[in-house]
């Protein structure tokens, strides 16, 4: 019987899990958490009506699932070191287990390869550079010009900025002064790979996915306006035009949130970003050229090393 648990320090577990983004990257779909729930997400979908109370009823069980699959798998660690009669060994397995937990909810390496990799393939091959669009983005790419393409590339990597880096942080910071950090970043990302797989306006999916995207909007609300600050400190020369363009078009988006970052990175590059029939931003701004993405993500690049610093910074009182 285990008699003690001495849980890993949450500045320990970031750390970790920092490392083990940077330096493997996505672990394999079989084992990848965010694959799990989207699959239970997709066959949960499939059983249940067309309707709001469905959502609501999804979004319960799958956020519970994914918190107790969490805890569960973090006692497990303990357990084996129990079983191997050395506590030591439950110690380390519980901070290997729990960065694993809390890497799985953030993707440093992956956002920034994955926009390289499109930004490169709309200069060379625009056909080629369509095909993998989605992975980014939710617009049909088929007929976006080469701007238009530049343009989707560096709004998704800014909107998944909060998405994938400051709203997971967030959270695992905020609750890890309550002892459930990783839970907390977990649940999170539940509702995150829900509204991401059930929030889109379709006939299909808009009653379904009415209270996953409700309950997104919600979580990153404050993260979205943390955005703010932290692109401005990121490009400190183009602070007062990333402000000026956040207060003019941060609200010409569908979603609540999303106009935060997405126009912060305008006004840091003068670029022009549009979606076609839906919005654009920073209208008086240039054409997106092809070094604008490498500048984009350098800009988000620096804005994720600041949240990462700053989140580990307010993990040192927590030991």
């Amino acid at each position: 019987m285990i008699t003690e648990i001495i849980e890993p320090s949450p500045l320990s577990v970031l750390i970790l899990a920092l490392l083990i983004d940077i330096i493997l990257g996505e672990p394999p779909a079989a084992l990848h958490p965010v694959v799990i729930i989207g699959k239970a997400v997709d066959r949960l979908r499939r059983m249940v009506p067309r309707r709001k109370i469905s959502g609501l009823v999804i979004s319960v069980v799958v956020i519970t699932g994914a918190v107790l699959a969490g805890v569960a798998l973090i006692r497990i660690a303990y357990a084996l070191g129990d079983l191997a009669g050395h506590r030591l060994m439950g110690d380390l397995l519980a901070l290997i287990f729990s960065s694993y937990l809390l890497k799985s909810t953030f993707a440093f390496r992956s956002l920034i390869s994955t926009s390289r990799e499109i930004g490169r393939l709309i200069d060379e091959d625009l056909d080629a550079a369509k095909r993998l669009l989605p992975a980014l983005v939710s617009r049909n790419p088929l007929n976006l010009t080469h701007a238009q393409a530049r343009s989707a590339v560096i709004e998704s990597l800014s909107e998944n900025y909060v998405d994938t880096i400051v709203s997971p942080l967030f959270y695992y910071v905020l609750f890890s002064y309550l002892g459930a950090g990783v839970e907390a970043a977990l649940a999170f990302k539940a509702v995150s790979t829900m509204d991401s797989m059930l929030g889109y306006r379709t006939e299909e999916l808009r009653e379904i996915g009415y209270v996953p995207a409700r309950l997104d909007d919600i979580l990153n609300w404050i993260p979205a306006r943390l955005s703010l600050p932290l692109i401005m400190i990121a490009s400190p020369t183009k602070a007062q035009d990333i402000l000026r363009a956040c207060m003019r078009y941060r609200s010409v988006t569908p979603s609540p949130n999303s106009g935060w970052p997405m126009a912060a990175a305008a006004g840091a590059l003068g670029t022009r970003m549009e979606k076609p029939g839906v919005y654009t931003i920073l209208d008086e701004g240039r054409d997106p050229e092809s070094e604008d993405i490498s500048s984009a993500i350098s800009l988000i690049g620096r804005a994720m090393m600041l949240a990462a610093v700053l989140s580990a910074v307010l993990l040192i009182p927590l030991g």
